[in-house]
């Protein structure tokens, strides 16, 4: 009988353990993907958008080519497993627009949008997203988030922070 119980108590142990084990390794978070939608007012599409940029500080990129959307990407997923996969993008219709914010501490998502267009060119500007509530704003991240936004000749400009 004390057999027995020996070993109900220690399967028991080993199943909890199991489970506490298995419940924290759920794996990397992934990152948000999907679209929103561009409109008359705010051309990009937003495709793509993570906590963990490849650079600690503020960075913008215009892409206009697949090799160098897959240089961005192969800094992306040197430290994941598995890796973000590359969007695929027709580079002869849109542009890609990547924007790493740097290091912020609880202040919220940056969030891209265009601010004017004139004849020569597009002005885009960076918005703070509010934290949800109960989010922490304690935590370190650096957020990028990859957008779409249709071919054009005019130049791409992104507005400083005022």
């Amino acid at each position: 009988m004390r057999d027995f119980i020996k070993f109900i108590i220690n399967g028991t142990a080993a199943m909890v353990v199991a489970s506490i084990f298995l419940m924290a390794c759920n794996g990397q978070k992934k990152a948000t993907m999907g679209t929103t939608d561009a409109t008359a007012d705010n051309p990009l599409t937003l495709i793509l958008q993570d906590n963990y940029a490849p650079t600690d500080t503020e960075e913008t990129l215009v892409v206009k080519d697949q090799k160098s959307l897959q240089k961005f990407f192969s800094k992306i997923n040197r430290t994941r497993k598995p890796g973000i996969p590359v969007p695929q993008v027709d580079f002869e219709k849109e542009y890609v627009l990547v924007y790493c914010s740097g290091k912020q501490k609880g202040s919220g998502i940056p969030i891209l949008s265009m601010d004017k267009e004139t004849e020569s060119e597009l002005v885009i500007g960076k918005q703070m997203t509010v934290l949800p509530k109960g989010a922490s704003e304690t935590a370190v991240i650096s957020p990028f988030s990859v957008y779409k936004i249709p071919a054009t000749q005019k130049a791409i400009v992104f507005k400083p922070e005022e």
